[in-house]
């Protein structure tokens, strides 16, 4: 293939001029975004995209060069660039970064796809968000309605000096449906996504204007609810939910990059952080799912990460440079957002693996609590500390839902949370797309199923 020979050549050339280590990737992609509210089709974005990213350690040092241009006349300039960058922070550098070998590899990896995006006329998806959008607004209390619409068609070309050969075709789809109700001054919003790896064949299976009645019924049925009262309870939460915490509060403090620098996790290797029913697990796959990652982008083989199993934290994220930083291999979590990127330590799909309760037995076994459903926005560090506002509670009272809430955030620290876990759903939802922006945003999912827990309730 033409675009694996030339990537060839910048890495025999980079070796030959001392480069310790080179890899280069080349992107192509075609991407479709669109927005609506109110009725209005307010941005309709076709682009394709193009480039390549050369990185080189030279005497333990990296440097890093991109260019939109796929030629000899860019990508060599760009290698010098690499290497100029290299050589000049290699005299001032003291501790010295090396990279853990994976070994060559040469494979050709295509995501399933029925329905290629671009086959589909622009009429019928900007048609499809109109309607999903108009169902938003057949009640006058929805006030503020958006939909968007994202499609992505990839290939990458992936070479390095160890002889590896990668080649990864794919396609990503995304519709996001927001609605915010607002009666005598409350506000009620509620959201809901449709995302996954594959083609436009997910929209055959799940119609957004169906999911934008069911997001417009949750605004609207919150805004007589109450707010309920605050403080640490009993708490039910919802895959969705689940999904949001593993992620936000606990994944990232398992990642190498951020480990090195001083995590909640550090140093605890063969500890205990969690009910001995939580296995939380950073995955490559299912293929569906929106962070699908065969191959890292260090060319690295992506696999399973028992992060902690049976409650013992096991292992951590790694990049090559993690590994070798900590003495250990590689596992697939080396990710960027585009050819311009270095890659960084990065989850793909975390989830928390599943138990034996049905979500009915754990309600129902619940004397008094609530039932969180869906997530949508807040913040976490690294030592755990989370918040997050929740679309919708229920409070539970001798094993029944009684009524809803509104306005619930939930806090507290993840290690906290997990320990308290004593039911865990048989219900394993990975369905929980979106983007994570650790300074580079790349697609992500995640989830779990249902579990009861300790948490803290923001309320009155």
């Amino acid at each position: 293939m033409w675009y694996l020979d030339l990537a060839n050549k910048i890495v025999e050339t980079g070796v030959k001029r001392g480069a310790e280590y080179v890899d280069v990737r080349i992107e192509l992609s075609k991407l479709a975004s669109i927005r609506i509210s109110r009725g209005q089709v307010e941005e309709a974005v076709f682009r394709s995209l193009g480039g390549a990213g050369i990185r080189v350690l030279y005497k333990g040092s990296w440097g890093f060069a991109s260019t939109e241009d796929i030629s000899s006349d860019s990508l060599f300039p760009a290698l010098d660039a690499a290497l100029s960058m290299a050589k000049t922070s290699a005299e001032k550098r003291k501790e010295k970064s090396k990279v853990k070998s994976f070994g060559c590899i040469k494979e050709k990896v295509r995501a399933h796809v029925k329905i290629s995006p671009p086959e589909v006329p622009v009429e019928e998806k900007i048609s499809l968000m109109l309607d999903a959008d108009e169902r938003l607004r057949s009640d006058d209390r929805i006030k503020d309605d958006r939909v968007s619409y994202l499609d992505e068609v990839f290939k990458r070309y992936y070479a390095n000096s160890e002889g590896s050969e990668i080649v990864i075709e794919g396609a990503r789809v995304r519709a996001v449906i927001y609605a915010a109700a607002v009666s005598a001054g409350v506000i009620t919003p509620a959201l809901d996504v449709i995302a996954q790896t594959g083609g436009f064949e997910i929209f055959r299976k799940r119609n957004p204007a169906s999911l934008a009645e069911s997001v417009a019924e949750r605004a609207i049925k919150l805004l007589k609810a109450p707010v309920p009262k605050g403080g640490v309870t009993t708490a039910v939460l919802d895959n969705d939910l689940l999904g949001l915490i593993v992620h936000e509060a606990f994944g990232h403090t398992a990642e190498a990059d951020l480990v090195l620098s001083g995590t909640v996790l550090t140093g605890k290797i063969g500890e205990k952080v969690a009910s001995e029913l939580v296995t939380i697990i950073d995955s490559p796959g299912p293929e569906y799912a929106f962070g699908w990652t065969p191959y890292d982008d260090e060319g690295v083989k992506a696999r399973d990460v028992i992060i902690v199993e049976n409650g013992v934290l096991k292992e951590y994220m790694h990049t090559r440079e993690t590994a070798a930083i900590m003495g250990v291999e590689p596992t697939g979590n080396g990710r960027a957002e585009s050819y311009s990127y270095a890659p960084l330590v990065r989850m793909r799909n975390t989830y928390m693996a599943p138990g034996d309760w049905s979500p009915e037995e754990i309600i129902a076994e619940t004397r008094e609590g609530l039932y969180l459903k869906k997530g949508l926005h807040g913040q976490a560090d690294a030592n755990g500390e989370f918040m997050f506002a929740v679309q919708e509670a229920w409070e539970i009272r001798n094993g029944e839902l009684i009524r809803p809430f509104r306005g619930v955030a939930v806090s507290g620290n993840a290690i906290d949370v997990l320990r308290s876990v004593d039911a865990v759903g048989k219900d394993l939802i990975i369905e929980s797309p979106g983007f994570c922006g650790k300074m580079q945003s790349v697609p992500v999912d995640g989830g779990g199923p249902h579990v009861r827990c300790k948490i803290i309730i923001g309320g009155r």
